[in-house]
């Protein structure tokens, strides 16, 4: 481990590039225009006291999921029918999203891949906004998903 010229000891951890990631809906390819994407996926959990004792015990309740994705709308033909499908709760066992980040540096660069598996999606609420400074029509989703895995699926 070297040290700096402030006597901290500092060591190269690594490095990874944002080429490496990308988010793939089912039946949907590229061509989606996403800019940004946040997810919560949580567990209710309730506590239990007991009178005349100090303990305390958890029981744990239903998971949920929300996802929110924000995007550029554009000239593509996949629009309609990813509404189609991800606005249909009919067809939430079908609808799943796949996060995939690469660690390395560059475009199919080797290393480690981080999967996050987010399946039966659907969307709940649309929501757009356009400035007259760009004409760019900003697109919100919110999405709601029953459950949540990491890794890849076999």
């Amino acid at each position: 481990m070297a040290t700096d010229v402030f006597s901290r000891e500092v060591a190269y951890g690594g490095a990874f590039s944002a080429d490496g990631a990308s988010i793939s809906f089912t039946n949907f390819g590229e061509g989606m225009l996403v800019q940004s994407i946040s997810y919560v996926y949580q567990q209710a959990i309730t506590r239990i006291y007991e009178v005349g004792s100090a303990k305390v015990f958890l029981v744990a309740g239903r998971t949920q999921g929300r996802v929110t994705l924000a995007r550029v709308l554009g000239p593509t033909a996949l629009l309609p029918a990813f509404y189609t499908q991800y606005g249909d709760v009919c067809n939430a066992a079908d609808n799943n999203m796949v996060f995939t980040a690469s660690m390395g540096c560059g475009l199919g660069a080797g290393g480690d891949t981080q999967t996050i598996n987010i399946k039966h999606v659907v969307i709940q609420q649309l929501g757009g906004s356009v400035s007259a400074q760009d004409m760019i029509i900003n697109e919100s989703l919110a999405m709601m998903f029953l459950y949540m895995t990491i890794g890849a699926e076999t």
